[in-house]
This record gives C-alpha cells, sequence and structure tokens, in this order.
C-alpha cells in the first residue's frame, strides 16, 4: 500500500486548500486462482469401465435449460473475475454477508438460493450476476452497521426475487475469455431504471419482515451522509461495475429512509454515520484472501475524527510467514 498526503499553501504556510489524502492498493502477487489451468489446456481423463446412461436419460426441459443456461453464465463471471483479482476467494467476510443474506431470506419465506462474494475494489457499488450478490469492499468498509448492509444486500436479494435478467451470453466461454485489461470496459452489470424502482419497491418489503426493520436508522444516516460528500467524492460513487448508490437515492423508499433517519450531527461524537474506508476488510495482497479487522475500541477525542469515507494513514503489521504460508 502507498499512502500519500499533501495540503494548499500558500507563500506564508497559511493552508489555502483543502487538505489531500490518497491510497494505492496493490495485491494479487499470488494468487492461486491465477494458477487454475484453463479449460482448453485441461485434460480429461476418461474411466475403462463402462458407463451405464440409463439413468440420465430424463430429459430437460425448456425452463430447467434456460436456468441451467443463466447458471453457467454466473459461474463463468465470477470464475473470470475472481482469477483477474477483482473478487476474493471465498473467505471470512463472505461468511457474514452470507448470514445477513440469509436472516433476509429466513425471516421473509423467500424461494431462493443465493451466495454473497466480496469485490475488492473501493468505489461504492453492488450488483448481481444470477443467484449472487457481489459487494464492494469499500462499500463494507464503510456501512456503519448490519442494519445498512442488509439494506444494500435486501437491494440485490430483491433483483434475484424478482427474476431480474442475468446476461446468458457469458455463458459462452469465449465472452470471458478477455485480456485482463478489457474485462472493466466488457463487463457491465448494472441495472435500468425500472429494475431499479421494482427492487426498491421489493427490497423494502424483505426489510419490513426482517430482523432489522427497526434498526434502519443507521441506515437513513449512512444515506444522507453519502447524499451529503457525493459533490466532493466524485470517483468514490462512480460504480466499477455494478449499480452507483446514487441511482438508488432518487427512489421514493430511499426518500422515505432520508426523511426518517435522524439529522446529522458532527459534533455529536457517539453518532457514526459512516466509517473511513479500510475499517473493516484486511487483505491478504499475496493470496487476495480477506479477513475482518480486529481492532480495539479507541474513544473519539474530536469530530474530525469519524473520517467517513476518508482514507487513513497505513499501519503495516509485519508478521514472519509459517511453513504452511511459503509452501
Amino acid at each position: 500500500m502507498v499512502y500519500i498526503e499533501d495540503s494548499i499553501s500558500d507563500k506564508s504556510g497559511t493552508r489555502t486548500g483543502a487538505p489531500f489524502k490518497g491510497l494505492t492498493r496493490i495485491w494479487s502477487y499470488d494468487s492461486q486462482s491465477r494458477k487454475k489451468l484453463d479449460e482448453l489446456n485441461s485434460m480429461l481423463v476418461e474411466s475403462e469401465t463402462k458407463i451405464d446412461d440409463a439413468a440420465a436419460r430424463t430429459e430437460v426441459s425448456p425452463l430447467e435449460g434456460q436456468q441451467r443456461w443463466e447458471r453457467e453464465a454466473e459461474f463463468n463471471v465470477i470464475e473470470r473475475l475472481e482469477k483477474i483479482g477483482l473478487v476474493a476467494p471465498i473467505g471470512e467476510v463472505d461468511k457474514v454477508l452470507n448470514t445477513v443474506a440469509n436472516n433476509l431470506i429466513a425471516t421473509n419465506q423467500l424461494d431462493i438460493e443465493a451466495q454473497c462474494r466480496l469485490m475488492l475494489t473501493t468505489p461504492l457499488e453492488s450488483f448481481t450476476i444470477g443467484n449472487t450478490v457481489v459487494i464492494s469492499r469499500g462499500l463494507v468498509d464503510t456501512l456503519p452497521d448490519e442494519a445498512s448492509l442488509a439494506l444494500v444486500v435486501a437491494m440485490e436479494l430483491a433483483h434475484i426475487a424478482l427474476a431480474h435478467r442475468t446476461k446468458t451470453e457469458y455463458a459462452f466461454n469465449d465472452r470471458t475469455m478477455v485480456e485482463d485489461e478489457a474485462v472493466l470496459d466488457r463487463f457491465r452489470f448494472s441495472r435500468t431504471p425500472d429494475e431499479v424502482a421494482a427492487a426498491m419497491k421489493k427490497a423494502s418489503s424483505i426489510l419490513a419482515n426482517s430482523p432489522y426493520k427497526d434498526k434502519l436508522a443507521g441506515a437513513g444516516l449512512f444515506l444522507k451522509a453519502l447524499q451529503g460528500k457525493s459533490p466532493a467524492l466524485p470517483r468514490l460513487i462512480q460504480s466499477t461495475l455494478g449499480n452507483e448508490l446514487s441511482s438508488y437515492l432518487r427512489t421514493p423508499e430511499f426518500i422515505e429512509l432520508l426523511e426518517k433517519a435522524p439529522p446529522i450531527e458532527d459534533a455529536k461524537l457517539e453518532q457514526i454515520a459512516a466509517l473511513p474506508l479500510g475499517s473493516r476488510v484486511r487483505l491478504e495482497p499475496w493470496s487476495n484472501e480477506s479477513f475482518l479487522m480486529r481492532t480495539r475500541a479507541v474513544n473519539l477525542l474530536s469530530a474530525r475524527e469519524k473520517m467517513p469515507f476518508e482514507v487513513a494513514p497505513v499501519n503495516l503489521r509485519l508478521t514472519r510467514a509459517t511453513k504452511a504460508e511459503s509452501k
């Protein structure tokens, strides 16, 4: 990681502009997903034993064929994104996201299967591909509480529950066989305004029947903070592959959440509307494995230490590699 900080001052040393802070993250040094054999290079060894196809003669209906085709597109995209280092291997953070998703599915008796995956980029975005919900690292970092995370997960589960179309052209393997540099230009999973509007209505219903229904004040505060900071942070809210949260801010359901949320009081130290970047997710840059941050509680001394959506100086914790890790 590379951290930079600067400010604009005149000749007398008086600050004349806002301070500038930046953080550059580099990862995927030795990711195991990069070492996987491509389909065209892998070998298939067939058994000499005769295979009885009698039990496999059940015909596939058109609907089942379509569902299989969509799952193939989902698998191809997630595998490609993991191989390039944009999606982390299944790990600790995914388990937390899946717990929230399962809470929402169970309490609403949704007849869907869904899994959550962590995207390792910073812009605040989320999207679905098939039955997979993908949430960016930056968004997970800055959400203040579990109810706020439930809001984001509910938005994406709603797209799955409403059977919004998956781009099935990715079911053809050659559609994902592009140069790494071209992935960000080729892959797009954002939803149409009509799909966003329908998903928000469904998400509102999902949250109303969930364990988080009485804890959404924090989510409203987060949306207010995001709305207030958006003009100064255009790159942070600009999506890479999925949906910008700003597209949801214009929906009636988000507007209602904003109206119900308490006012933002910057001077109130116990009110945390949004967290700094890097608050929750720790990444092992060699293997792309993600972990939850385990930090001790620190009391705030002033309002400026809240740092919503900001980067903070890098503090590296060096450890010795074990024999298992060095293999």
